[in-house]
């Protein structure tokens, strides 16, 4: 059973945590350091729609906030509808932690220590010891600290995930990436990298290990619970679903989704995936910055409310859209946007929240 706080709370306040600067990396999603919210005060909110609407805030599709189980907000600009899909990138991502969590619970996939190379390429030297490469774990690519040199913050890094996009099969790509100088610490974590190609391998262990294609596990075992339909990942020239994102999908499948995790792996009364993972997926693999911690592909910062700070869960991708999950006051919120590699889209998206939440 899920205890939630009492509603009490009529107005949340989000405050941008990633200024347009080296605080955001090229993702758009990946704050390095941590920036102190600006004090900025919630303006009228017919206000507000209409700076979204002339472009103020950049290209923002919709934005939907659900408390204790109520719409209280659900906004639709330029274009959009209620029934849109919207490309959220790198917020597809935390969906594949998401199934990785449920090939683990289902026997597929013995457990995070699983290596990889074992599904991937099991007839590579490399996966006879001649490499560390040999090393990489399930765990090493949920956390983004494996040894593959590929970091996507760092134009000239082999595995920069655009260089992945131009080539046909990206299996092959991400298998080659050399190793980079690498040392494991205490914990067994190297350091931390912003992989996508990475992400992507997670989706060719899912397929190895379940039979499935990788969308395939994903719409039977997470989607159709939650009657999501019509999510579409992007796929390589090859016919590769991309589970590190370039997700396709609706606003109401976010807010699902996000339930899942306010609700600790259960929906409606069912479960989707054990508390247990969902736990693990949101507990900190690397403290980024003096607020700014990432789990199993899963960020976590504070975010402000009318009584202080509140711990926060969240989803987050290129040209700014976001999904937070705010457990103390029993909230899920979404924006939707379309300003891709814009460096303002994530201040963007959280100024937009900040002036559309509303008692």
């Amino acid at each position: 059973m899920t205890i939630r706080p009492a509603p009490w709370l009529r107005f949340l306040v989000l405050l941008p945590l990633c200024a347009a600067s080296a605080a955001c990396g090229s993702d758009g999603a990946a704050p390095r350091t941590f920036v102190p919210p600006i004090n900025a005060q919630p303006g009228p909110f017919d206000s507000a729609i209409e700076r979204i609407e002339d472009g103020d805030f950049g290209r923002i599709e919709a934005v939907i906030v659900e408390q204790s189980g109520e719409i209280v907000v659900e906004e639709y600009f330029r274009k959009s509808t209620a029934q849109s899909r919207i490309d959220v990138r790198s917020v597809g991502k935390s969906i594949t932690a998401l199934a990785v969590g449920a090939a683990i619970e289902d026997g597929a996939l013995p457990g995070v220590e699983t290596r990889v190379w074992d599904y991937l390429a099991p007839n590579d030297p490399v996966a006879n010891g001649a490499s560390i490469k040999d090393t990489i774990t399930v765990g090493d690519l949920l956390s983004m600290s494996s040894p593959l040199d590929c970091n996507d913050w760092v134009s000239s890094s082999p595995g920069k995930e655009e260089k992945m996009y131009r080539t046909r099969v990206w299996k092959d790509f991400a298998l080659n990436l050399p190793a980079r100088e690498y040392q494991r610490d205490e914990r067994g974590l190297g350091p931390f990298s912003y992989c996508t190609a990475g992400v992507f391998l997670l989706g060719q262990v899912i397929k190895k290990a379940t039979g499935e294609r990788f969308e395939r596990f994903l719409q039977s075992r997470l989607f159709d619970p939650l009657g999501i339909d019509g999510a579409e990942y992007r796929k390589s020239r090859s016919g590769e679903f991309q589970s590190g994102g370039l997700l396709v999908i609706s606003d109401e499948a976010l807010l699902k989704i996000g339930q899942v995790i306010l609700n600790w792996g259960e929906w409606e009364g069912r479960r989707i995936v054990s508390e247990g993972w969902v736990r693990q997926a949101v507990s900190s693999s690397h403290q980024l910055g003096a607020h700014v911690h990432y789990g199993y592909l899963f960020w976590m910062m504070p975010v402000r409310s009318t009584r202080g700070y509140e711990a926060a869960i969240m989803m987050k991708g290129n040209g700014g859209n976001i999904v937070a999950i705010v457990p103390n006051m029993d909230a899920v919120l979404v924006v939707q946007a379309e300003s891709y590699n814009k460096r303002e889209a994530e201040r963007n998206a959280f100024i937009a929240l900040t002036t559309m939440l509303r008692s």
